[in-house]
């Protein structure tokens, strides 16, 4: 169970939950150009089980995001002018297979397209992959073991996936290394989230579940975000994209009928930056700073 549960969480991950959801970014300074940015971005996510039979499980997604900017920048190393839109269009697959001796091997393929301008050619097409064995150690307890690879994220090569998931009680689940992933109800109403993805995605919530009102949240996140694009018309194959931010988040979620969940925030977006390059290490080539500022957005999501 555990296993199965890993590989519906990852294609989860890579996707997010199944819905929509907008943020709006109002205009800021570019440093350095005189001009301003703002951004708006959507995200439409679905996934859903396909097959689910004695040993095997196999669940399906569709993930489509969009961001549009409004700005006059330019990059300024090439000259180019900034992205008017970008895209990132990938459908994939989850399935594992329990085995007798109770261990689940696992696998999550995703293809797609992220670029601004989606499937034009075969050098802003993605592909990524995962590959998992989970080995129970107990009945809430098990080593992870694997390795996984996705183009369009900022550490761009392989990656092992070593991990020991650990549930002591209902009020703590742990997932002690790569990926790391901790949740601790530290109090009746109050819950404590992080999770860790290598190498600088990072996200930590606090959330309140209100006791004398039925279906109502609020929370407090951290984020540390970055997303990965290849532009069609580069002059070198291997370069990326990139996009990196922080935030600070204050959000109330509202339950709602059909498992949905309204989530409504806001909050302040700060260190952002945008630059093209072959990896993390070619962050001042290309690179846009922009000015920090507040931040809306809106999510329907089908919660499980």
């Amino acid at each position: 169970m555990i296993g199965t549960l890993f590989c519906i969480g990852l294609l989860a991950g890579r996707y997010g939950m199944p819905g929509y959801g907008i943020t709006w970014i109002p205009t800021q300074p570019v440093a350095g150009q005189p001009t301003n940015l703002s951004v708006l971005r959507q995200e439409l996510s679905l996934f859903a089980p396909i097959h689910r039979e004695g040993q095997d499980t196999a669940t399906v997604g569709l993930s489509i995001r969009n961001s549009m900017f409004f700005t006059d920048a330019v990059l300024p190393t090439s000259g180019r002018p900034f992205p008017d839109m970008l895209w990132d269009i990938e459908a994939g697959m989850a399935y594992s297979h329990l085995w007798d001796n109770g261990w689940t091997t696992g696998v999550v393929v995703s293809a797609g397209s992220a670029s601004d301008e989606p499937f034009a050619q075969s050098n802003v097409l993605v592909a990524s992959l995962a590959l998992y064995t989970a080995i129970p150690v107990g009945a809430q307890e098990a080593w992870i073991l694997g390795v996984g690879y996705s183009p369009n994220t900022d550490f761009p090569y392989p990656l092992p996936i070593v991990s020991y998931y650990w549930r002591p009680s209902d009020d703590v689940e742990l997932n002690i290394g790569v990926p790391f992933f901790a949740k601790w109800r530290f109090a009746p109403d109050l819950t404590a989230e992080i999770v860790w993805i290598p190498i600088r995605t990072v996200s930590a919530r606090v959330t309140w579940q209100a006791p004398e009102i039925q279906g109502f949240r609020a929370y407090g996140a951290f984020d540390w975000a970055n997303e990965v694009w290849f532009l069609a018309d580069r002059t070198d194959d291997s370069d990326r994209f990139y996009s990196f931010e922080k935030r600070l988040t204050a959000g109330m979620q509202f339950d709602l009928v059909y498992r949905l969940r309204l989530d409504l925030s806001a909050g302040y977006v700060f260190d952002r930056f945008y630059f093209q390059g072959k990896q993390y290490s070619d962050r001042n080539r290309d690179r846009v700073n922009v000015g920090s500022g507040i931040f809306g957005a809106i999510q329907l999501r089908l919660q499980f």
